[in-house]
């Protein structure tokens, strides 16, 4: 009974390691950010290195907590105004896939829309994929991460937030805030 609960804690612990190691990347020490040691690199160990567009979902298991899966993989959508990034506007930095790392947003193109996720208005060029998505009796257009196939969010059109209409309505928890800038060009999907 005692080895059973120990191997299953061991077990939730590993599975979930990502997780909780993503709160000790932003941990700020004397001189700056700990060096060398990131969620990123501690997935890329934990999937034996494995490119991203080869992985099963029990490999994906071993690597996303519970709720990253349900959103990443299986398309899933976080409640309004529950995620951590959805009132959050840093002046520097970047979004990545919180599945592959693949930047996807800079700061800049990150605004308030009110709508309970996070919104971005325009993406680092080749990082995201479109998919009309037909489900709930409405036609939606669902965005991927470009690398990794990560489900996203959605992006709305027409709304004029900002100068390039566009809505890129993001979950929280299928992205990870990076203060590097990548110097890469953005613009806007302009999905027709």
């Amino acid at each position: 009974m005692i080895v059973g609960f120990v191997s299953s804690w061991i077990t939730s612990i590993w599975r979930d390691c990502p997780r909780y190691l993503s709160g000790v990347r932003e941990w700020r020490g004397r001189g700056g950010r700990v060096s060398g040691f990131g969620v990123d690199r501690v997935r890329m160990s934990m999937s034996g290195g494995k490119d991203p567009t080869q992985m099963t979902d029990e490999d994906w298991k071993q690597v996303l907590s519970p709720e990253e899966f349900r959103v990443l993989r299986e398309k899933g959508t976080e409640r309004a105004g529950t995620g951590e990034y959805d009132k959050m506007y840093p002046v520097k930095g970047h979004f990545k896939c919180a599945g592959c790392g693949n930047p996807l947003y800079s700061a800049q193109s990150k605004f308030n829309s009110g709508c309970g996720w996070p919104a971005f208005d325009k993406c680092y060029q080749g990082s995201l994929k479109v998919e009309v998505d037909r489900t709930w009796g409405m036609t939606r257009t669902e965005i991927m991460c470009a690398k990794c196939g990560g489900h996203l969010g959605h992006v709305f059109m027409g709304e004029r937030f900002t100068n390039t209409n566009e809505r890129h309505c993001v979950n929280s928890v299928s992205v990870k805030f990076d203060e590097s800038e990548p110097q890469l060009p953005e613009a806007p999907l302009n999905v027709k």
